[in-house]
């Protein structure tokens, strides 16, 4: 009896070791790749990059200079290699950032801030822009977080829109 209870253990344990880590890659895989939204345009690299800034002033949000990041000069110019077309705009809605900071419990969000939307090249030659997809994260955080999410989600996804 010991050995056929020691058995059925056995098998359990085996199928728990080699099942476990598939469910988790698949629930990780599951939810990452749906943190973030990635999009097609219809433009050239720099006409994106221009749009895309465009589209956000209109909607209101905050673009400054400073805030732009070229991955591919900077990653060039420390490692020595050409990652392709990969630039950044980092964006912030004031009202919605400063609706969400005066609260403690939501200070670490912070990290995100400010917006970042990405601009690249893929090696079949066509310009893609990804962000973070916004009703996901209210989704997660829930409250104060969803509410201003809803809000946000579609301006950005208008942001991104360059079919107009």
């Amino acid at each position: 009896m010991k050995i056929v209870i020691g058995f059925i253990i056995g098998v359990a344990a085996s199928i728990g070791v080699l099942f476990i880590p598939a469910v988790q890659q698949m629930i990780g895989q599951s939810i990452g790749s749906q943190m973030l939204i990635e999009v097609e345009s219809p433009l050239g690299f720099d006409e994106t990059m221009i749009k895309l800034e465009e589209n956000a002033k209109y909607a209101g949000w905050k673009v400054p200079s400073k805030w732009k990041v070229n991955f591919q000069k900077n990653l060039m110019k420390v490692t020595g290699t050409d990652i392709g077309k990969n630039q950044v705009l980092k964006m912030c809605e004031p009202v919605a950032a400063a609706k969400m900071l005066v609260h403690d419990e939501y200070k670490l969000l912070t990290t995100m801030m400010p917006c970042t939307i990405a601009v690249y090249e893929k090696s079949n030659g066509k310009t893609y822009i990804s962000l973070m997809n916004m009703e996901m994260l209210g989704m997660i955080y829930g409250d104060l977080i969803k509410e201003i999410a809803d809000e946000l989600a579609p301006q950005m996804m208008e942001m991104v829109d360059l079919s107009k």
